[in-house]
Protein backbone atom coordinates (compact mmCIF):
# COMPACT_ATOMS: atom_id res chain seq x y z
CA UNK A 1 0.00 0.00 0.00
CA UNK A 2 1.00 3.03 -0.58
CA UNK A 3 1.16 6.36 1.27
CA UNK A 4 -2.62 8.02 2.19
CA UNK A 5 -3.04 11.17 -0.67
CA UNK A 6 -2.98 14.61 0.56
CA UNK A 7 -4.72 17.93 -0.46
CA UNK A 8 -3.93 21.69 0.05
CA UNK A 9 -7.97 22.67 1.90
CA UNK A 10 -8.61 26.18 -0.38
CA UNK A 11 -11.63 28.18 0.17
CA UNK A 12 -13.35 29.64 -2.27
CA UNK A 13 -14.19 33.47 -1.95
CA UNK A 14 -16.90 34.40 -4.81
CA UNK A 15 -16.84 37.04 -7.22
CA UNK A 16 -19.38 39.58 -5.24
CA UNK A 17 -17.05 39.06 -2.70
CA UNK A 18 -18.93 36.63 -0.51
CA UNK A 19 -17.60 33.03 1.44
CA UNK A 20 -20.37 30.89 1.37
CA UNK A 21 -18.17 28.36 3.31
CA UNK A 22 -18.00 30.72 5.91
CA UNK A 23 -21.47 32.78 6.06
CA UNK A 24 -22.59 29.29 6.69
CA UNK A 25 -20.43 28.57 9.57
CA UNK A 26 -21.31 31.98 11.06
CA UNK A 27 -25.22 30.16 11.16
CA UNK A 28 -24.15 27.36 13.86
CA UNK A 29 -22.96 27.63 17.49
CA UNK A 30 -19.30 27.30 18.04
CA UNK A 31 -19.28 23.56 18.55
CA UNK A 32 -20.97 22.20 16.00
CA UNK A 33 -18.89 25.10 13.59
CA UNK A 34 -15.59 23.00 15.23
CA UNK A 35 -16.88 20.23 14.66
CA UNK A 36 -18.12 20.41 11.13
CA UNK A 37 -14.75 22.04 10.47
CA UNK A 38 -13.05 19.24 12.01
CA UNK A 39 -14.94 17.05 9.15
CA UNK A 40 -13.46 19.60 6.53
CA UNK A 41 -9.93 19.24 7.75
CA UNK A 42 -10.10 15.39 7.27
CA UNK A 43 -10.48 16.16 3.52
CA UNK A 44 -7.15 16.85 3.31
CA UNK A 45 -5.79 13.74 4.34
CA UNK A 46 -8.76 11.55 2.10
CA UNK A 47 -10.75 11.24 5.37
CA UNK A 48 -14.89 11.79 5.30
CA UNK A 49 -18.31 10.01 3.84
CA UNK A 50 -18.11 12.08 0.04
CA UNK A 51 -19.97 11.70 -2.21
CA UNK A 52 -19.96 12.85 -6.28
CA UNK A 53 -22.80 15.00 -7.33
CA UNK A 54 -21.50 15.40 -10.98
CA UNK A 55 -17.81 15.21 -12.68
CA UNK A 56 -17.04 18.36 -10.64
CA UNK A 57 -18.76 18.85 -7.48
CA UNK A 58 -18.52 16.44 -4.36
CA UNK A 59 -20.35 16.18 -1.42
CA UNK A 60 -19.58 15.50 2.13
CA UNK A 61 -22.01 14.25 4.65
CA UNK A 62 -21.03 15.29 8.42
CA UNK A 63 -23.00 13.60 11.23
CA UNK A 64 -23.75 16.27 13.44
CA UNK A 65 -26.97 17.97 14.32
CA UNK A 66 -29.12 17.83 11.69
CA UNK A 67 -26.88 16.24 9.02
CA UNK A 68 -24.51 18.82 7.38
CA UNK A 69 -23.15 18.91 4.04
CA UNK A 70 -20.22 20.86 3.28
CA UNK A 71 -19.79 20.58 -0.93
CA UNK A 72 -16.36 20.88 -2.69
CA UNK A 73 -14.41 20.85 -6.15
CA UNK A 74 -10.85 19.32 -6.46
CA UNK A 75 -8.88 21.15 -8.65
CA UNK A 76 -6.00 18.35 -10.18
CA UNK A 77 -4.62 15.93 -7.58
CA UNK A 78 -3.01 18.50 -5.52
CA UNK A 79 -6.75 21.27 -3.77
CA UNK A 80 -9.66 20.27 -2.20
CA UNK A 81 -11.71 24.01 -2.34
CA UNK A 82 -14.49 24.37 -0.13
CA UNK A 83 -17.07 26.19 -1.87
CA UNK A 84 -20.29 26.28 0.21
CA UNK A 85 -22.12 24.36 2.99
CA UNK A 86 -26.33 23.54 4.33
CA UNK A 87 -28.16 21.27 6.48
CA UNK A 88 -30.44 19.26 4.75
CA UNK A 89 -32.99 21.30 4.73
CA UNK A 90 -31.50 23.46 2.56
CA UNK A 91 -29.63 21.06 0.57
CA UNK A 92 -30.93 21.68 -3.05
CA UNK A 93 -30.40 25.22 -2.96
CA UNK A 94 -26.93 25.12 -2.13
CA UNK A 95 -26.39 22.50 -4.14
CA UNK A 96 -27.67 25.22 -7.27
CA UNK A 97 -25.04 27.57 -5.68
CA UNK A 98 -22.17 25.24 -5.55
CA UNK A 99 -22.72 24.54 -9.15
CA UNK A 100 -23.05 28.32 -9.98
CA UNK A 101 -19.47 29.09 -8.39
CA UNK A 102 -17.99 26.45 -10.25
CA UNK A 103 -19.25 28.11 -13.28
CA UNK A 104 -17.62 31.12 -12.00
CA UNK A 105 -14.23 29.37 -11.20
CA UNK A 106 -14.03 27.90 -14.98
CA UNK A 107 -15.52 30.99 -16.70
Amino acid sequence: MGPSPTFTLQYYSAKNGRDYYREFLNTLDPITSLQVQANVTKLAVGIGKVKSLDNKLWELKVKVGPGYRVYFTRRGNEIVLVLAGSDKGTQERTIALAKRLLKEIDG
